[in-house]
């Protein structure tokens, strides 16, 4: 909707580099440099090894925090180019709300590793030949961390719908305001027609801005609170499996995969039914961020697996 702001008038501004371009130069920071470095201090074993893995965790929450940081200047700049992001592949634009991830998907992650089983055979098997240490970050989290993330979790049940309203409210508003004045576009009466409907769409996109904007707060807010509550080992922990997840994404064999997959919306709609919850969706795709390719009994899993629910 918003990408025919052009069709009334509206405000014709200098276009701002694009977002996608930016966002490129960001995912190949993190897959070239940040996670390589994270994964080799989390095996490190000398006694300095915990000063060096806290500032490689601090490097990476500030990254994500200055993509969040760019994210609303891009939308303060064109909301429609990340609120709609023909750039994203296919197997991102799934998981995408309201311009990026779901935050939802912060507490899932963190839910995984606080799930996890904690015998130590599985431990060794998960985690390689990474210190002792490492390996069992999360075999006894506290009680203080769980209760946390409860408190997380139950304020993204409250801020997650707002959120959702405000921006169907918005777009409810455009609707009828243009639904209202159609009659007078159509009967000869255009230029009038054109202004009113152009100021609707100007309110909808200050208030989509607005929408965004919010959605980042959050979402930073939520990273900074796991990362707070957590120790080094886990908040490293943490933020590997998150860039992983992010990494994964642009696997080119996963992407071609995923293009040859011809998977029966039928068969989406009987997944769907099962009922299985969304990080049981996403972990086999995370995991690409540490495989090349991935296979279940059955063949290939994609993100077409993640069905919309019928």
């Amino acid at each position: 909707m918003l990408k025919a702001v052009g069709l009334f008038g509206c405000r014709n501004k200098k276009s701002p580099p694009l977002f996608k371009d930016y966002y490129g130069e960001w995912i190949t920071t993190l897959k070239t440099t940040l996670l390589p470095s994270l994964h080799q201090s989390l095996s490190d074993t000398s006694p300095s090894s915990l000063p060096r893995l806290s500032l490689h965790v601090d490097a990476l929450h500030r990254h994500f925090q200055s993509y969040y940081d760019s994210l609303d200047a891009a939308a303060q700049n064109d909301v429609a180019q990340i609120l709609f992001p023909d750039w994203r592949n296919p197997l991102e634009k799934p998981f995408l709300w309201l311009a990026d991830l779901h935050p939802y998907l912060f507490t899932n992650l963190l839910r995984s590793f606080l799930d996890e089983d904690s015998d130590d055979d599985s431990l060794v098997v998960q985690f390689g030949d990474r210190p002792w240490h490492v390996a069992t970050a999360w075999s006894s989290p506290s009680n203080s961390l769980a209760q946390k993330v409860e408190q997380v979790e139950c304020g993204l049940r409250l801020m997650v719908p707002a959120l959702a309203a405000r921006a169907r409210d918005a777009q409810a508003s455009f609707v009828e305001s243009v639904a209202k004045n159609w009659g007078p576009f159509d009967g000869g009466k255009k230029e009038t027609s054109k202004a009113v409907m152009a100021e609707a769409m100007e309110a909808e996109m200050e208030e989509m801005v607005s929408v965004v904007l919010d959605a980042n707060r959050l979402r930073r807010s939520v990273l900074a609170e796991i990362i707070g509550a957590t120790s080094v080992y886990q908040a490293a922990l943490f933020l590997e499996g998150l860039a992983q997840f992010l990494v994964g994404f642009r696997n080119p064999e996963l992407l071609a995969q995923f293009d040859q997959c011809k998977t029966p919306l039928t068969k989406q709609c009987r997944l769907a039914r099962k009922g299985a919850t969304l990080f049981e969706w996403l972990d086999p795709i995370m995991r690409l961020g540490m495989q090349k390719s991935m296979t279940t009994g059955n063949g290939t899993v994609t993100s077409r697996d993640v069905a919309v629910p019928c």
